[in-house]
């Protein structure tokens, strides 16, 4: 009897798959699913070479203990099909050449995470109007318990440094002014409802300008649309999507290098894939062509933004403020300078982190899998 084909799953200390699924126990009569346990480099060679592997399934534990799949390209045997990715973003393979040298197919999971990152989204563009990080930070830390000790940063217009009692007081970093202590004149609050001269804002009627127009920037602008009221404007180099298709007024905005793109958005949220035609999209040129005090929030990739450009632009005050769950080396260690920032939002990449969401990717997974490896197919989510 000929041996069923292998789906290879590895993890150390987390099992990121649900074997419990209906799918998962019918699909077990035709395929061979084998969880691995990691132990070294050379072990999983090994585990990799076996005949009947022809579905390599990414796990997070893959990447903590044995570094990227692209490490292993060499040791990806003639019987691999398939290289099965349980989550949208799969830029840490060559998808073109593994297709075009070793015939695998790269799956991921479609439209089904954009919802959650969506709301990511909804919630980091929310901060970065009305600088609720800066408010919580002030509640918890500075003025522990004094709603009113807070609401005195409200008119100020400057920076101080201020100790850090995260650190003993050891660590200084700029830090909004009171009011109170700022100046003694009278301050206009209808023109100056500022934190450091930075607006609190609503985002109500406000534009925003989506980069990255797929399953994830749709339901952003969505959310943003119905959720907060705001004109989306939209960039996808593919083209304009059907306002049928989206249920939603959007415009379509053919270039980035037209100024008209930029000049008029109020936020900026990132939806966009790591490749090197979205290397640095955010930089000091595009920022330049934006208008003062634009807000920025990113949920696709850390690449996307040139971050030394960034930081210049936080402390001009060209960028109000930021909403961040992406960075650069994100494998090795974020830029410090982003934790002395109080205008900005960060997240450690959680964008799809919900307690379902181990179903759902477990079932397109599933999907994915029987599609190439049973039905011989192509995957419902190919992605080279």
């Amino acid at each position: 009897m000929a041996k069923k084909p292998g789906v290879l799953i590895p993890f150390k200390n987390r099992v990121e798959v649900d074997d419990s699924l209906p799918e998962w126990k019918r699909l077990e009569e035709h395929v061979d699913f084998i969880k691995y346990k990691i132990t070294t480099k050379e072990d999983f060679k090994v585990a990799l070479a076996r005949s009947n592997v022809e579905c390599l399934w990414i796990t997070e534990d893959l990447f903590t203990y044995l570094g990227s799949p692209a490490e292993f390209y060499d040791d990806y045997s003639s019987s691999l099909k398939l290289i099965a990715v349980p989550w949208v973003g799969t830029d840490f393979l060559d998808g073109p050449k593994l297709k075009r040298e070793k015939g695998i197919v790269v799956c991921n999971i479609g439209p089904s995470a954009a919802s959650n990152v969506g709301e990511l989204a909804l919630f980091l563009a929310l901060s970065c109007f009305r600088m609720t990080s800066f408010f919580e930070h002030c509640f918890r830390f500075v003025h522990r318990g004094q709603p009113g000790q807070c609401a005195e940063y409200v008119g100020g217009k400057k920076h101080a440094l201020t100790a850090s009692s995260a650190t003993g007081g050891e660590h200084h970093y700029p830090f909004p002014e009171k009011f109170t202590r700022e100046q003694a004149q009278v301050v206009d609050l209808s023109k100056n409802y500022t934190i450091a001269g930075k607006t609190i804002a609503s985002p109500n009627g406000k534009t925003a300008l989506i980069l990255g127009f797929g399953y994830i920037g749709q339901s952003i602008g969505k959310k943003l649309c119905y959720g907060l009221d705001m004109k989306i404007q939209y960039f996808k180099r593919s083209g304009p999507v059907s306002k049928d298709i989206l249920g939603y007024p959007a415009k379509y905005c053919s270039t980035l290098e037209d100024p008209e793109t930029w000049v008029s958005a109020d936020l900026i949220v990132l939806a966009l894939p790591g490749h090197s035609s979205t290397q640095n999209v955010i930089n000091a040129k595009t920022l330049s062509m934006c208008k003062d005090q634009v807000r920025i929030v990113n949920v696709g990739r850390g690449s996307c933004i040139d971050e030394d450009a960034l930081f210049q632009a936080l402390e001009s005050g060209k960028v109000a403020s930021a909403g961040l769950d992406v960075f650069k080396n994100e494998s090795t260690k974020v830029d410090e300078r982003f934790f002395d920032r109080w205008d900005v939002t960060l997240l450690p990449h959680i964008g799809s982190t919900v307690s379902d969401m181990v179903g759902r990717q477990t079932l397109v997974t599933l999907q994915n899998v029987e599609d190439v490896l049973v039905k011989n197919g192509r995957g419902l989510y190919p992605c080279n």
